[in-house]
């Protein structure tokens, strides 16, 4: 057997390492031998009885001699089977014997006559199939050369001629027939040999081709599968019935739930909030807190959601993501503890310092009050100085508490175009201004909001002293009012030196200042007062020297109270 697969190796070099799949194919060859040799054997059976009333007579003895020897030999390839290391050269021996087999059939039912020249077909399809291209068309060569070497020794007489009753004596067929038998039957075998090789080869190109590709989608989905389960948030899908079709890993404990309770679960029973979400765009869906017992304690989950969407846009269902922010939260809590903590060390002590001076002054008047003296004019100066720190401790309090007082303001229809023009004509008359420096003014006509006019002018008459004492002599403060998306533009530009970078991002705090004898106080109230009416100041980068301060206010609703 050895030297026999040796042989064939040379023939039909070494195909590939034989794997199941192969090994799968050749039982399905040996199988199929049975079933043809089956057939054959039952209407051969069937012809002599049909003819003679009994099962046997002397010329189907030859092909019963044939079926029995292959049931022989299938049974030896049977066991033989597990034992054959190369089952390349194994099979391609099997279509070989099988292809002496069919000659040896075609030989004794009648040669080129034989309605059995076609079996031939059968070895070939299998060697395309189990050995590509190359095996068909060695097989329907080995094929070819036998066919006509057996019709040539019968056609000349070299073989006598076939006892099989169902054909045509050789006398009455000439040189030609026998050429053209040849002819249509070599045509036939190498026909099949190629097409059943290149169909063969294409189909292991497409085997290999899915093979990478499911290898590549198995990888992919393994990244995905990794990349889901190794996301710390909770992940969550529904079908387009809102119940639960997926939770990573991560999300089943979020939840402290396992996942057999969850799949197939109603969304909502999840996130009780989840049915706000249908009458919301899909796209502008917020982020929603939700608080869940998990294993005894009360945690703060936050989720978000979105379509779950079908290759082709269309929504298939729901997707969930979501996480515990329960430790982020009391985090924020302590940082804002600690912001108000230290923002109320920082007012304390800029109180203590301001206060300090004026105490100082007023303790030494008294003093010096509480001495004799006899000089009338040297005591009512003491006396000044004592009603000035007195108005100046005053005034101080007076603007702490208008900057730190959360009292809303009691808001009326103003018009803050007009409101501005007077601020700037009584503003024009301050001694500051008598320096040459000059006031220009952009006023949009008829802008309204809902204000408290007096608290208002507070804080634009901050924004404009600040200017004036930033800006040097000659120089212009730029006062312009215009209108946005629903809202009011205010922008007070200055000549002076502008925002220092290092209190850039302190400047609205209390008692920050850049004065020799400022408070520190003014920003502080400006900011105070635009947040009272629901609206924003920001310092501008200007290219030019001076700072620019744009606040924004919302315009007036349609709803009016009071026309001031």
């Amino acid at each position: 057997m050895k030297i026999l697969l040796d042989a064939l190796n040379w023939v039909l070099p070494p195909g590939p390492k034989a794997g199941p799949d192969f090994r799968r194919q050749v039982e399905w060859l040996m199988l199929l031998r049975l079933l043809v040799t089956s057939f054959l054997l039952a209407l051969t059976l069937f012809l002599n009885f049909t003819d003679n009333r009994h099962l046997y007579f002397d010329p189907a003895f030859p092909l019963y001699v044939l079926f029995v020897t292959i049931f022989i030999l299938s049974l030896i390839y049977a066991l033989a089977l597990p034992r054959i290391q190369d089952l390349w050269a194994f099979s391609f021996f099997q279509v070989m014997v099988d292809v002496a087999y069919t000659t040896a059939l075609i030989h004794f039912t009648g040669g080129a006559s034989s309605t059995f020249t076609l079996l031939y077909v059968f070895p070939i399809i299998a060697s395309g199939v189990l050995h590509f291209r190359r095996g068909a068309m060695i097989t329907a060569s080995a094929a070819s050369l036998v066919f006509g070497l057996l019709v040539m020794l019968q056609f000349y007489s070299f073989l006598p001629e076939s006892a099989w009753p169902w054909v045509s004596r050789w006398r009455n067929y000439d040189a030609g027939y026998v050429l053209w038998v040849l002819i249509v039957h070599f045509t036939v075998f190498f026909f099949v040999a190629t097409l059943a090789g290149s169909v063969a080869e294409q189909l292991k190109n497409t085997k290999i081709s899915l093979t990478l590709r499911e290898i590549a989608f198995e990888k992919l989905s393994d990244l995905h599968t990794n990349i889901v389960e190794s996301i710390p948030s909770g992940i969550a899908t529904t079908d387009h019935k809102a119940r639960v079709t997926f939770v990573n890993s991560p999300g089943t404990s979020l939840l402290g739930a396992s996942i057999e309770n969850l799949l197939k679960a109603d969304l909502a029973s999840i996130f009780p909030d989840i049915e706000k979400e249908e009458s919301e765009d899909s796209h502008r869906r917020p982020t929603r807190i939700t608080v869940k017992e998990v294993r005894g304690d009360q945690r703060q989950i936050e989720y978000i959601v979105s379509d779950l969407k079908e290759s082709d846009g269309e929504p298939k269902g729901r997707l969930v993501v979501f996480q515990d922010i329960t430790e982020i939260r009391r985090m924020e809590a302590r940082a804002k503890l600690s912001e108000k903590q230290a923002a109320f060390v920082r007012i304390a002590a800029g109180m203590a310092h301001e206060i300090r001076n004026p105490l100082a002054s007023l303790r030494g008047a008294s003093e010096l009050l509480s001495l004799p003296v006899s000089d009338p004019t040297h005591q009512q100066r003491l006396l000044g100085i004592i009603i000035r720190e007195s108005d100046r401790l005053n005034t101080l309090l007076n603007d702490f508490i208008q900057t730190v007082s959360n009292r809303q303001p009691k808001k009326v229809i103003v018009k803050l175009s007009n409101l501005l023009e007077e601020l700037l004509d009584l503003f024009a008359n301050d001694p500051r201004l008598s320096t040459g420096i000059s006031l220009k003014r952009n006023i949009q006509k008829g802008v309204e909001l809902e204000a408290e006019q007096e608290r208002l002018k507070q804080a634009v008459w901050n924004l404009l002293s600040n200017a004036a004492d930033a800006s040097p002599v000659g120089a212009a403060i730029q006062v312009s009012l215009t209108t946005g998306a629903d809202e009011a533009v205010l922008r007070v530009q200055d000549s002076g030196p502008g925002i220092p970078p290092e209190i850039r991002g302190t400047v609205f705090e209390p008692f920050t200042t850049t004065k020799e004898f400022g408070t520190g106080l003014g920003l502080s109230m400006v900011l105070s007062i635009v947040e009272a009416h629901g609206g924003t100041i920001d310092i501008l980068d200007c290219p030019e020297p001076g700072a620019v301060f744009v606040i924004r206010l919302p315009l007036a609703s349609s709803e009016i109270f009071t026309q001031v």
